[in-house]
């Protein structure tokens, strides 16, 4: 096989990479904004005891793979150098993809391996979730170039087929560790390794024993001492997942779960590749991202079966190759993808991966100029659909500036720890590395609320008792103090703690991008003047004691006892689930983020609100359920 120069395979996806993330804007994605940011700054300064579900459930994911863009942020990096390392870093993908796409077309001469390869490579980076995260904070794409050079190391056909299977273990074990849904694909890799060629079976099970040992070799490197931490301080090593059963008592004790993509029937598994192709959002991932390749590769197969039934002389020198074991990667990490998560980013290996195996197999099937056209085209309608219909980044494009996080901390909150309690969704946790050091913060009410009498709350509590904040986006000052309404809807958030607003007693934190220097002026002329219109300032106010009515705390106490009745005589609608409650308007409420649902009583009624998917499903009278009536609780118990 011809050497392809590495500073072309790399270096051009590199520039191209870093040219459309300067386009694209500035990266602030949500998570960015919850913990990308924050878990570096919880290791570093050793914040475990400090902060409490400061980023909600994610606070205890391991921080590591976070730390670089961590760390030039807080060193001061421009944040276009920022971004260009990051897509530098992202573009890897694109490299190994083609240097795997060689292999998949070794079969063919040499001028039409390229051809295929070029054209195998762009289908296979044709994709909007992957485009979105080039540039940015996210983790996913930082991890796919060690997977795909897992890849492509269990495709070498070269001697020490042991060296190269550690090798590999350990890249896929780097992913693994450093994002835990990584290690699915970690599993479907074995496939490869079982595959490698010219190995006996001796030295194939020697190989699988390689691979395992660089993969756990990795873990223990890099998660161990972040999972043996946490186990230490909340007697779970994954907290607050799976506390099920690890029943650690800083947190209800049930296992989460997250179904935003789940399929669940062999109906809609069926419909998914064609479902992906649709211009909607909340197929596969968060924002509109439709993806044709799958369907088409869906299509592919009958023409594969016709192929093995006539046993073709050009398919059979094409599968003596790399290309059906890749095929057989690609199925694995798609199965276990679907059967975990069905999520695009936590898929994306499987997303970069979808084109080169639509290539191999519009090549098979075609004749070489026939295959061509199609491919072309096929990926000229990826592109365009792509352009159309998918955001440039996957929440916030904002404006270039000197700093990432631009902003404008005031003397006060520099000068004067606090407890910050936040009730939003968001709990914008990046803030906390701006905050007086000594301060704490707390989400008590968001994703995942917490309960009242939480020991890790109380304490927090009694450390910062008369020196406690709130803190958000939904926030904003108007002469000095929030809007009234704003006032009430956190007042009503804060009630379960005993605590409500002082409005005499506020400070910003503007959001204030520093983008007049020659730099940022470029990078915003070439990104088109992009500007975030979300609200990235927060305000802080002061909290006061309020002293619960007796007669709500019976009323809360009802609404409880009727949802705990409720999750257990209907497991298989609330899949086990629970959450804490919460006042909603004049009703109560929990919510079940990983269902993407909210329980909901009010008056007499009470449903459960699939808001995500826009349906109701209506569980009775609420004198029924305290009655007992057996017909309620039987088709609560049938419903799913």
């Amino acid at each position: 096989m011809a050497r392809t120069s590495p500073w072309l395979v790399f270096g051009l996806p590199a520039a191209i990479c870093a040219l459309w993330s300067l386009h694209a804007g500035k990266d602030v994605n949500w998570d960015l904004l919850n913990y990308h940011y924050y878990l570096p700054y919880e290791l570093l300064d050793g914040r475990l005891r400090q902060d409490f579900f400061a980023a909600s459930a994610q606070s205890y994911l391991n921080p590591l793979g976070y730390l670089p863009f961590y760390l030039m942020v807080a060193g001061g990096w421009h944040s276009v150098v920022v971004s260009m390392v990051l897509a530098a870093a992202h573009s890897a993908s694109i490299g190994f993809l083609y240097l795997i796409a060689r292999r998949l077309f070794a079969h063919l001469p040499p001028a039409e391996q390229t051809e295929f390869a070029v054209l195998a490579t762009a289908l296979g980076a044709a994709s909007g979730v992957y485009w979105m995260t080039v540039g940015g904070s996210f983790l996913d794409p930082l991890l796919v170039p060690p997977m795909l050079g897992g890849v492509l190391l269990l495709l070498h056909e070269a001697p020490r087929a042991g060296r190269r299977a550690a090798l590999a273990g350990m890249l896929f074990g780097v992913a693994a560790a450093l994002k835990y849904s990584n290690a699915v694909f970690a599993l479907a890799a074995f496939s490869l390794v079982l595959a490698m060629p010219g190995l006996a079976g001796g030295a194939r099970v020697r190989s699988g024993l390689a691979y395992g040992v660089g993969a756990a070799a990795a873990v223990a490197v890099l998660a161990a001492p972040w999972l043996v931490l946490i186990a230490h301080e909340f007697g779970n090593p994954v907290f607050p997942l799976f506390n099920g059963w690890f029943r650690s008592p800083d947190y209800l004790e049930y296992n989460m779960i997250n179904e935003r993509f789940t399929l669940r029937d062999p109906a809609a598994l069926l419909a998914f590749p064609f479902s992906m192709a649709a211009l909607g959002p909340r197929v596969y991932a968060e924002n509109f991202a439709p993806d044709l390749r799958f369907a088409a590769l869906v299509l592919t197969l009958p023409g594969l079966a016709v192929l093995a039934i006539r046993r073709s002389t050009r398919a059979f020198a094409a599968l003596r190759g790399a290309g059906w074991r890749v095929l057989v990667f690609f199925a694995c990490a798609t199965a276990v993808w679907l059967a975990t998560s069905a999520n695009g980013r936590y898929g994306l290996i499987v997303l970069l991966l979808a084109g080169l195996c639509l290539a191999w197999l519009v090549a098979l099937l075609l004749p070489a100029r026939a295959a061509r056209v199609a491919l072309a085209l096929l990926l000229l309608l990826q592109v365009g659909i792509g352009i159309v219909a998918s955001p440039p980044r996957w929440f916030i494009a904002a404006e270039w500036s000197g700093h990432w996080l631009p902003y404008a901390v005031p003397e006060r909150a520099l000068r004067e720890p606090a407890l910050y309690l936040t009730v939003e969704i968001l709990p914008m946790a990046v803030v906390a590395p701006f905050l007086h050091p000594a301060s704490s913060m707390a989400n008590v009410r968001g994703q995942h609320s917490l309960p009242t009498d939480s020991p890790r709350v109380k304490e927090l509590l009694e450390r910062h008792r008369g020196h406690v904040r709130t803190l958000g986006r939904f926030l904003e000052l108007e002469d000095g103090s929030p809007a009234p309404q704003q006032v009430k809807a956190y007042d009503a958030r804060l009630l379960r703690f005993g605590f409500r607003v002082d409005t005499t007693d506020c400070f910003a934190i503007p959001w204030q991008p520093d983008d007049q220097d020659a730099l940022s002026r470029a990078a915003n002329w070439l990104a088109g003047g992009r500007k975030s219109i979300e609200p990235l300032s927060v305000v802080s106010c002061g909290l006061s004691r309020l002293e619960r009515n007796p007669a709500e705390v019976e009323k809360e106490r009802r609404a409880s006892a009727l949802f705990d009745r409720m999750e257990n005589t209907c497991p298989d609608l609330f899949r086990r689930q629970t959450a804490v409650t919460e006042p909603f308007g004049s009703g109560w409420s929990r919510n079940y983020t990983g269902l993407d649902a909210r329980l909901e009583a009010f008056g007499d009624q009470v449903i459960l609100n699939r808001y995500r998917a826009g349906n109701y499903v209506e569980l009775g009278r609420i004198s029924d359920w305290e009655r007992g009536d057996a017909a309620t609780l039987a088709t609560c118990a049938a419903a799913r």
